[in-house]
């Protein structure tokens, strides 16, 4: 049986090892080990809403 995580956003279970395909959750992602220091503790609907919101107003990583 394949060992879920609980979200420490959101609080909902999920699988850590779910494909990041989505460039939303792959900015998330890259928050979660740049800025917030939660890598692996956000489901990826989280991470998809952090990546989102960083695209949009975090300037500091427009290239």
């Amino acid at each position: 049986m394949k060992e879920c995580k609980v979200c420490k956003v959101c609080g909902k279970e999920f699988d850590p090892d779910a494909p990041m395909d989505d460039p939303a959750v792959q900015a998330g992602a890259f928050m979660a080990t740049q800025e917030w220091n939660d890598t692996g503790e956000v489901c990826p609907r989280c991470l998809e809403s952090r990546g989102i919101l960083g695209m949009m107003y975090c300037r500091e990583y427009d290239s």
